[in-house]
Protein backbone atom coordinates (compact mmCIF):
# COMPACT_ATOMS: atom_id res chain seq x y z
CA UNK A 1 0.00 0.00 0.00
CA UNK A 2 1.14 3.05 -1.03
CA UNK A 3 1.92 5.17 2.48
CA UNK A 4 1.20 9.10 3.04
CA UNK A 5 4.16 9.54 5.60
CA UNK A 6 6.70 8.14 7.54
CA UNK A 7 8.89 9.01 10.27
CA UNK A 8 12.53 9.98 8.81
CA UNK A 9 15.97 9.57 11.27
CA UNK A 10 18.41 11.61 9.48
CA UNK A 11 22.01 10.95 10.46
CA UNK A 12 25.05 12.78 9.92
CA UNK A 13 28.36 10.67 9.34
CA UNK A 14 31.82 11.64 8.18
CA UNK A 15 34.33 9.61 6.16
CA UNK A 16 37.50 9.87 3.79
CA UNK A 17 39.37 7.79 0.79
CA UNK A 18 42.69 6.81 1.88
CA UNK A 19 45.13 6.41 -0.84
CA UNK A 20 43.50 8.90 -2.74
CA UNK A 21 46.03 12.00 -3.52
CA UNK A 22 43.33 14.34 -5.05
CA UNK A 23 41.17 14.12 -1.43
CA UNK A 24 44.22 13.91 0.78
CA UNK A 25 43.16 16.00 4.40
CA UNK A 26 39.43 16.09 2.81
CA UNK A 27 36.94 15.26 4.71
CA UNK A 28 33.22 14.23 3.39
CA UNK A 29 30.31 15.40 5.66
CA UNK A 30 26.53 14.10 4.28
CA UNK A 31 23.50 13.33 5.88
CA UNK A 32 21.35 9.93 4.84
CA UNK A 33 17.95 8.57 6.42
CA UNK A 34 19.12 4.68 5.51
CA UNK A 35 21.82 3.01 7.11
CA UNK A 36 24.87 5.35 7.07
CA UNK A 37 27.43 2.54 5.63
CA UNK A 38 25.44 1.20 2.83
CA UNK A 39 24.82 4.88 1.62
CA UNK A 40 28.34 5.33 1.83
CA UNK A 41 29.37 2.33 0.07
CA UNK A 42 27.09 3.73 -2.70
CA UNK A 43 28.50 6.45 -3.06
CA UNK A 44 32.48 4.83 -3.78
CA UNK A 45 32.04 1.46 -4.33
CA UNK A 46 31.11 1.42 -8.28
CA UNK A 47 34.60 3.82 -8.12
CA UNK A 48 36.52 0.98 -6.73
CA UNK A 49 37.67 2.96 -3.90
CA UNK A 50 37.38 1.87 -0.16
CA UNK A 51 36.03 4.74 2.08
CA UNK A 52 36.73 4.85 6.40
CA UNK A 53 33.81 6.19 8.05
CA UNK A 54 35.04 8.91 10.68
CA UNK A 55 31.81 9.41 12.64
CA UNK A 56 27.77 9.27 12.60
CA UNK A 57 25.76 11.54 14.89
CA UNK A 58 21.95 11.63 14.53
CA UNK A 59 21.42 15.10 12.91
CA UNK A 60 19.92 16.49 16.05
CA UNK A 61 20.95 18.78 18.42
CA UNK A 62 21.15 18.94 22.28
CA UNK A 63 18.30 21.31 21.99
CA UNK A 64 15.77 18.70 20.43
CA UNK A 65 15.90 20.27 16.76
CA UNK A 66 16.97 18.59 13.81
CA UNK A 67 19.58 19.83 11.49
CA UNK A 68 20.46 18.98 7.92
CA UNK A 69 24.28 18.67 6.50
CA UNK A 70 24.14 21.92 5.03
CA UNK A 71 23.68 23.79 8.37
CA UNK A 72 26.56 21.69 9.83
CA UNK A 73 28.63 22.76 6.77
CA UNK A 74 27.80 26.44 7.26
CA UNK A 75 29.53 26.16 11.38
CA UNK A 76 32.94 24.55 9.55
CA UNK A 77 33.25 27.59 7.74
CA UNK A 78 32.41 29.71 10.26
CA UNK A 79 35.58 27.92 11.87
CA UNK A 80 37.70 28.41 9.40
CA UNK A 81 37.70 24.64 7.39
CA UNK A 82 37.81 25.43 3.91
CA UNK A 83 35.50 23.68 1.98
CA UNK A 84 36.89 21.59 -1.31
CA UNK A 85 37.41 22.52 -4.58
CA UNK A 86 36.84 19.25 -6.37
CA UNK A 87 34.96 19.50 -9.29
CA UNK A 88 30.89 20.59 -7.97
CA UNK A 89 31.77 18.82 -5.08
CA UNK A 90 30.09 20.84 -2.27
CA UNK A 91 30.63 18.68 0.78
CA UNK A 92 34.20 17.92 1.28
CA UNK A 93 36.41 19.90 3.41
CA UNK A 94 39.96 20.26 4.08
CA UNK A 95 41.06 19.78 7.55
CA UNK A 96 44.92 19.69 6.96
CA UNK A 97 46.08 16.36 8.75
CA UNK A 98 43.56 16.84 11.56
CA UNK A 99 40.68 14.69 10.64
CA UNK A 100 39.61 14.15 14.11
CA UNK A 101 39.05 17.70 14.26
CA UNK A 102 35.69 16.72 11.77
CA UNK A 103 34.51 14.93 14.62
CA UNK A 104 34.85 17.63 17.63
CA UNK A 105 33.25 20.30 15.38
CA UNK A 106 30.75 17.97 14.64
CA UNK A 107 29.92 17.73 18.06
CA UNK A 108 30.40 21.10 19.30
CA UNK A 109 27.15 22.03 16.98
CA UNK A 110 25.32 19.42 18.14
CA UNK A 111 25.83 20.48 21.77
CA UNK A 112 26.47 24.27 21.89
CA UNK A 113 23.09 26.57 22.34
CA UNK A 114 21.46 27.89 19.54
CA UNK A 115 22.78 31.74 20.17
CA UNK A 116 26.83 30.44 21.02
CA UNK A 117 26.28 29.18 17.04
CA UNK A 118 25.88 32.46 15.59
CA UNK A 119 25.07 31.50 12.24
CA UNK A 120 24.28 34.15 9.65
CA UNK A 121 21.86 32.73 7.35
CA UNK A 122 20.48 36.17 5.88
CA UNK A 123 23.35 35.73 3.14
CA UNK A 124 24.29 33.03 1.57
CA UNK A 125 26.27 32.33 -2.24
CA UNK A 126 24.44 29.54 -4.01
CA UNK A 127 25.62 26.99 -6.46
CA UNK A 128 23.26 26.05 -9.25
CA UNK A 129 22.38 22.66 -9.69
CA UNK A 130 23.19 21.45 -13.37
CA UNK A 131 19.53 21.56 -14.63
CA UNK A 132 19.67 25.47 -13.47
CA UNK A 133 22.75 26.10 -14.64
CA UNK A 134 21.58 24.33 -18.53
CA UNK A 135 18.65 26.45 -18.30
CA UNK A 136 20.71 29.80 -17.61
CA UNK A 137 23.18 28.55 -20.36
CA UNK A 138 20.44 27.89 -23.00
CA UNK A 139 18.68 31.19 -22.58
CA UNK A 140 22.03 32.88 -22.73
CA UNK A 141 22.71 31.40 -25.96
CA UNK A 142 19.46 32.52 -27.35
CA UNK A 143 19.86 35.34 -25.92
CA UNK A 144 23.15 36.19 -27.39
CA UNK A 145 22.14 34.49 -30.99
CA UNK A 146 20.11 38.17 -31.82
CA UNK A 147 17.13 35.45 -32.94
CA UNK A 148 13.99 36.39 -32.78
CA UNK A 149 11.35 36.84 -31.53
CA UNK A 150 13.11 37.68 -27.93
CA UNK A 151 11.20 35.55 -25.96
CA UNK A 152 12.38 32.29 -24.03
CA UNK A 153 10.20 29.39 -22.29
CA UNK A 154 11.41 27.49 -18.86
CA UNK A 155 8.96 24.71 -19.20
CA UNK A 156 10.20 23.32 -15.61
CA UNK A 157 8.67 21.48 -12.75
CA UNK A 158 7.29 22.75 -9.85
CA UNK A 159 9.85 23.34 -7.33
CA UNK A 160 12.73 23.47 -9.55
CA UNK A 161 14.18 26.62 -8.13
CA UNK A 162 12.69 29.50 -10.81
CA UNK A 163 13.54 32.53 -8.66
CA UNK A 164 17.28 31.95 -7.99
CA UNK A 165 17.79 30.57 -10.93
CA UNK A 166 16.26 33.77 -13.18
CA UNK A 167 17.82 36.10 -10.77
CA UNK A 168 21.50 34.49 -12.10
CA UNK A 169 20.24 35.08 -15.45
CA UNK A 170 19.68 38.82 -14.61
CA UNK A 171 23.28 39.06 -13.27
CA UNK A 172 24.66 37.14 -16.49
CA UNK A 173 23.25 39.26 -19.10
CA UNK A 174 23.90 42.67 -16.48
CA UNK A 175 20.50 43.49 -16.77
CA UNK A 176 19.57 47.17 -14.83
CA UNK A 177 15.92 47.25 -15.53
CA UNK A 178 13.89 43.70 -14.40
CA UNK A 179 10.64 43.41 -14.59
CA UNK A 180 8.77 40.64 -12.86
CA UNK A 181 5.06 40.26 -13.69
CA UNK A 182 2.57 37.10 -11.89
CA UNK A 183 -0.78 36.36 -11.75
CA UNK A 184 -0.15 35.54 -8.53
CA UNK A 185 1.11 38.42 -5.53
CA UNK A 186 1.53 36.58 -2.83
CA UNK A 187 4.72 34.88 -4.36
CA UNK A 188 6.11 38.42 -3.88
CA UNK A 189 7.64 37.28 -0.86
CA UNK A 190 9.86 34.54 -2.41
CA UNK A 191 11.41 36.24 -5.17
CA UNK A 192 12.38 39.16 -2.54
CA UNK A 193 13.49 36.50 0.13
CA UNK A 194 15.67 34.82 -2.48
CA UNK A 195 16.73 38.41 -3.64
CA UNK A 196 18.06 39.39 -0.09
CA UNK A 197 19.35 36.28 0.46
CA UNK A 198 21.40 35.64 -2.55
CA UNK A 199 21.81 38.53 -4.70
CA UNK A 200 21.55 41.92 -2.58
CA UNK A 201 24.60 41.59 -0.66
CA UNK A 202 26.46 40.72 -4.34
CA UNK A 203 25.02 43.10 -6.08
CA UNK A 204 24.48 46.37 -3.81
CA UNK A 205 23.85 48.44 -6.62
CA UNK A 206 20.31 46.39 -7.45
CA UNK A 207 17.51 47.14 -5.54
CA UNK A 208 14.07 45.19 -5.04
CA UNK A 209 10.98 47.75 -5.77
CA UNK A 210 7.25 47.16 -5.22
CA UNK A 211 4.45 48.48 -3.59
CA UNK A 212 2.52 44.76 -3.38
CA UNK A 213 0.71 44.73 -0.29
CA UNK A 214 2.90 41.41 0.76
CA UNK A 215 6.32 43.25 0.91
CA UNK A 216 4.78 46.65 2.42
CA UNK A 217 7.43 47.93 4.98
CA UNK A 218 9.95 45.54 4.12
CA UNK A 219 10.73 46.67 0.54
CA UNK A 220 11.95 49.90 -1.56
CA UNK A 221 8.78 51.87 -3.10
CA UNK A 222 9.09 53.45 -6.62
CA UNK A 223 9.50 56.84 -4.53
CA UNK A 224 12.47 55.71 -2.71
CA UNK A 225 14.30 53.60 -5.52
CA UNK A 226 14.07 57.75 -7.03
CA UNK A 227 15.62 59.05 -3.70
CA UNK A 228 18.62 55.63 -4.06
CA UNK A 229 19.19 57.19 -7.59
CA UNK A 230 19.60 60.82 -6.70
CA UNK A 231 21.92 59.34 -3.68
CA UNK A 232 23.94 56.72 -5.21
CA UNK A 233 27.41 56.55 -6.36
CA UNK A 234 27.18 53.05 -8.07
CA UNK A 235 27.85 53.68 -11.64
CA UNK A 236 25.63 50.90 -12.91
CA UNK A 237 22.27 51.14 -10.42
CA UNK A 238 19.96 48.47 -10.99
CA UNK A 239 16.02 47.09 -10.21
CA UNK A 240 13.95 44.13 -10.12
CA UNK A 241 10.55 45.71 -9.81
CA UNK A 242 7.98 43.19 -8.94
CA UNK A 243 4.05 43.13 -10.43
CA UNK A 244 1.04 41.78 -10.07
CA UNK A 245 -1.08 41.34 -13.30
CA UNK A 246 -3.86 42.60 -12.06
CA UNK A 247 -2.12 46.12 -11.17
CA UNK A 248 -0.95 45.82 -14.55
CA UNK A 249 -4.17 44.86 -15.96
CA UNK A 250 -6.03 47.80 -14.12
CA UNK A 251 -3.89 50.35 -14.89
CA UNK A 252 -5.42 52.73 -17.91
CA UNK A 253 -2.32 53.05 -19.58
CA UNK A 254 -2.69 49.66 -20.17
CA UNK A 255 -6.49 49.35 -20.60
CA UNK A 256 -7.59 49.68 -16.81
CA UNK A 257 -9.25 51.92 -15.17
CA UNK A 258 -7.03 53.45 -12.78
CA UNK A 259 -4.51 56.41 -12.67
CA UNK A 260 -1.08 54.69 -12.08
CA UNK A 261 1.80 52.56 -13.60
CA UNK A 262 2.21 54.73 -16.65
CA UNK A 263 6.02 55.40 -15.72
CA UNK A 264 6.38 51.31 -16.32
CA UNK A 265 5.31 51.89 -20.16
CA UNK A 266 7.65 55.02 -20.20
CA UNK A 267 11.21 52.37 -19.17
CA UNK A 268 12.85 50.68 -21.34
CA UNK A 269 13.41 47.56 -19.78
CA UNK A 270 15.87 45.33 -20.54
CA UNK A 271 14.38 41.88 -19.13
CA UNK A 272 10.20 41.15 -19.01
CA UNK A 273 10.35 38.04 -16.35
CA UNK A 274 6.67 36.82 -16.06
CA UNK A 275 6.02 34.20 -13.62
CA UNK A 276 3.04 31.61 -13.30
CA UNK A 277 3.10 31.93 -17.18
CA UNK A 278 0.20 29.79 -17.80
CA UNK A 279 -1.85 31.41 -15.08
CA UNK A 280 -4.19 34.48 -16.92
CA UNK A 281 -1.80 35.48 -18.91
CA UNK A 282 -3.26 34.15 -22.49
CA UNK A 283 -5.51 36.59 -23.35
CA UNK A 284 -6.25 39.40 -25.54
CA UNK A 285 -6.33 42.13 -22.97
CA UNK A 286 -3.11 40.82 -21.39
CA UNK A 287 -1.47 40.36 -24.85
CA UNK A 288 -2.72 43.98 -25.32
CA UNK A 289 -0.88 45.04 -21.40
CA UNK A 290 2.06 43.20 -22.52
CA UNK A 291 2.43 44.82 -25.64
CA UNK A 292 2.98 48.30 -24.26
CA UNK A 293 6.03 47.19 -22.12
CA UNK A 294 8.85 47.93 -23.80
CA UNK A 295 11.92 45.20 -23.46
CA UNK A 296 14.37 43.94 -25.17
CA UNK A 297 13.70 40.02 -23.70
CA UNK A 298 11.11 38.39 -22.38
CA UNK A 299 11.56 35.10 -20.17
CA UNK A 300 8.21 32.97 -20.00
CA UNK A 301 8.83 31.05 -16.40
CA UNK A 302 5.71 28.05 -16.48
CA UNK A 303 5.45 24.77 -14.63
CA UNK A 304 2.39 23.70 -17.14
CA UNK A 305 2.66 25.98 -20.05
CA UNK A 306 0.46 23.02 -22.22
CA UNK A 307 -1.77 26.27 -24.24
CA UNK A 308 1.75 27.99 -25.22
CA UNK A 309 3.07 24.62 -26.35
CA UNK A 310 -0.14 23.52 -28.40
CA UNK A 311 -0.28 27.18 -30.07
CA UNK A 312 3.39 26.70 -31.26
CA UNK A 313 4.22 30.15 -30.03
CA UNK A 314 8.07 28.99 -29.23
CA UNK A 315 10.09 26.93 -31.83
CA UNK A 316 12.29 23.91 -30.16
CA UNK A 317 15.37 26.17 -30.03
CA UNK A 318 13.36 28.56 -27.47
CA UNK A 319 12.15 26.48 -24.71
CA UNK A 320 14.24 25.03 -21.90
CA UNK A 321 12.35 21.74 -20.12
CA UNK A 322 12.73 19.82 -17.12
CA UNK A 323 9.83 17.22 -16.60
CA UNK A 324 9.44 14.89 -13.37
CA UNK A 325 11.05 12.16 -15.93
CA UNK A 326 14.39 14.35 -15.90
CA UNK A 327 14.14 14.62 -12.19
CA UNK A 328 13.67 11.22 -11.64
CA UNK A 329 16.91 10.29 -13.86
CA UNK A 330 18.91 13.00 -11.80
CA UNK A 331 18.04 10.97 -8.95
CA UNK A 332 19.45 7.81 -9.77
CA UNK A 333 21.90 9.16 -11.55
CA UNK A 334 23.73 11.57 -9.37
CA UNK A 335 27.59 11.67 -8.76
CA UNK A 336 27.92 11.01 -5.14
CA UNK A 337 31.76 11.84 -5.52
CA UNK A 338 31.80 15.01 -7.52
CA UNK A 339 28.24 16.20 -6.51
CA UNK A 340 27.83 15.86 -2.61
CA UNK A 341 24.68 15.18 -1.23
CA UNK A 342 21.98 14.02 -3.95
CA UNK A 343 19.96 17.08 -3.61
CA UNK A 344 16.71 14.71 -5.11
CA UNK A 345 16.85 11.93 -3.00
CA UNK A 346 13.97 13.03 -0.78
CA UNK A 347 12.18 13.09 -4.02
CA UNK A 348 9.51 9.92 -3.98
CA UNK A 349 9.63 7.24 -6.41
CA UNK A 350 7.65 8.10 -9.63
CA UNK A 351 6.26 5.54 -11.97
CA UNK A 352 5.43 6.26 -15.35
CA UNK A 353 3.40 4.69 -17.87
CA UNK A 354 3.03 5.18 -21.03
CA UNK A 355 0.73 3.48 -23.32
CA UNK A 356 0.52 2.05 -27.00
CA UNK A 357 -2.77 3.75 -28.00
CA UNK A 358 -3.09 1.98 -31.32
CA UNK A 359 -4.44 -1.13 -29.39
CA UNK A 360 -7.03 0.56 -28.57
CA UNK A 361 -8.27 2.75 -31.34
CA UNK A 362 -7.30 -0.13 -34.17
CA UNK A 363 -10.17 0.64 -36.69
CA UNK A 364 -8.56 4.20 -37.12
CA UNK A 365 -5.29 3.06 -37.40
CA UNK A 366 -5.76 0.68 -40.27
CA UNK A 367 -7.98 3.24 -42.36
CA UNK A 368 -6.08 6.11 -41.63
CA UNK A 369 -7.08 9.70 -42.89
CA UNK A 370 -8.18 10.74 -46.21
CA UNK A 371 -7.60 14.34 -46.72
CA UNK A 372 -9.53 16.87 -49.15
CA UNK A 373 -9.70 13.39 -51.16
CA UNK A 374 -6.58 12.72 -51.89
CA UNK A 375 -4.06 10.35 -50.50
CA UNK A 376 -4.24 8.48 -47.46
CA UNK A 377 -2.28 9.03 -45.08
CA UNK A 378 -1.06 7.42 -41.36
CA UNK A 379 -3.48 8.17 -38.66
CA UNK A 380 -1.72 10.55 -36.04
CA UNK A 381 -2.97 10.55 -32.14
CA UNK A 382 -4.21 13.44 -30.95
CA UNK A 383 -4.86 13.44 -26.87
CA UNK A 384 -7.30 16.46 -27.26
CA UNK A 385 -9.30 15.07 -29.99
CA UNK A 386 -9.30 11.38 -28.60
CA UNK A 387 -11.15 12.92 -25.52
CA UNK A 388 -13.36 15.81 -27.51
CA UNK A 389 -16.77 15.77 -25.96
CA UNK A 390 -20.32 17.43 -28.09
CA UNK A 391 -22.54 20.25 -26.19
CA UNK A 392 -24.21 16.94 -24.82
CA UNK A 393 -21.57 15.69 -22.51
CA UNK A 394 -20.71 13.17 -24.81
CA UNK A 395 -17.71 11.90 -26.24
CA UNK A 396 -17.29 11.78 -30.11
CA UNK A 397 -15.37 8.75 -30.08
CA UNK A 398 -17.20 6.96 -26.96
CA UNK A 399 -16.66 3.35 -27.91
CA UNK A 400 -12.86 4.18 -28.09
CA UNK A 401 -12.84 5.82 -24.97
CA UNK A 402 -14.73 3.32 -23.28
CA UNK A 403 -11.71 0.80 -24.48
CA UNK A 404 -9.89 2.48 -23.03
CA UNK A 405 -11.49 2.25 -19.60
CA UNK A 406 -11.44 -1.35 -19.99
CA UNK A 407 -7.79 -1.82 -20.79
CA UNK A 408 -7.01 0.34 -17.94
CA UNK A 409 -8.09 -2.78 -15.96
CA UNK A 410 -6.51 -4.98 -17.85
CA UNK A 411 -2.93 -7.34 -18.77
CA UNK A 412 -0.18 -4.19 -17.29
CA UNK A 413 -1.93 -1.94 -16.99
CA UNK A 414 -2.19 0.23 -13.60
CA UNK A 415 -5.61 -0.95 -12.83
CA UNK A 416 -5.14 -4.57 -13.46
CA UNK A 417 -6.32 -6.97 -10.89
CA UNK A 418 -2.35 -8.45 -11.04
CA UNK A 419 -0.44 -5.16 -10.98
CA UNK A 420 -1.03 -2.31 -8.79
CA UNK A 421 -5.21 -1.60 -8.15
CA UNK A 422 -4.32 -1.88 -4.36
CA UNK A 423 -2.47 0.86 -4.38
CA UNK A 424 -4.44 2.90 -6.40
CA UNK A 425 -6.69 4.30 -3.74
CA UNK A 426 -6.97 7.92 -4.88
CA UNK A 427 -5.90 8.96 -8.52
CA UNK A 428 -6.14 12.24 -10.34
CA UNK A 429 -7.18 12.23 -14.15
CA UNK A 430 -6.68 15.70 -15.88
CA UNK A 431 -9.03 15.95 -19.28
CA UNK A 432 -8.64 19.06 -21.78
CA UNK A 433 -12.46 20.61 -21.15
CA UNK A 434 -14.56 20.57 -18.85
CA UNK A 435 -17.22 18.79 -20.94
CA UNK A 436 -14.59 15.91 -21.28
CA UNK A 437 -14.39 15.57 -17.67
CA UNK A 438 -18.17 15.69 -17.12
CA UNK A 439 -18.41 12.99 -20.18
CA UNK A 440 -15.57 11.21 -18.34
CA UNK A 441 -16.86 11.25 -14.73
CA UNK A 442 -20.61 9.02 -16.60
CA UNK A 443 -18.79 6.49 -18.50
CA UNK A 444 -17.07 6.02 -15.00
CA UNK A 445 -20.54 5.58 -13.15
CA UNK A 446 -21.24 3.34 -15.87
CA UNK A 447 -18.16 1.36 -16.04
CA UNK A 448 -18.00 -2.56 -14.18
CA UNK A 449 -14.83 -1.68 -12.31
CA UNK A 450 -14.47 1.92 -11.89
CA UNK A 451 -18.13 2.52 -10.90
CA UNK A 452 -16.73 1.49 -7.05
CA UNK A 453 -14.80 4.58 -7.05
CA UNK A 454 -16.00 7.58 -5.83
Amino acid sequence: MIKPYKELRRKIYGYILPGVPSHEGYVKVGETTRETWVRVSEQVSTLGLTPKLLFERPAVRADGKWFRDRDLHRFYELRGIEKAQLGSATEWFFFNGYLEKSEELTDQYINLDYEEIQIDDSRADYILREEQRSAVEETLEYFNSGNEPREFLWNAKPRFGKTLTAYDFVRRVKAQNVLIVTNRPAIANSWFEDFQKFIAWQEPGMKFISDTDALKGKTLTREEFYEFLDTTEHENPAQITFLSLQDLKGAKYFGGEHDKLEWVGGLDWDLLIIDEAHEGVDTDRTDAAFDKIKRTFTLHLSGTPFKALASNKFSEGQIFNWSYLDEQQAKENWDYIEGGTNPYAELPRLNLFTYQMSKIIEEEVSQGLTLDNEENIDYAFDLNEFFSADDKGNFKHEESVRSFLDNLCSGHYPFSEIQHRDELQHTFWLLPRVNSAKALEKLLKEHPFFRDYT
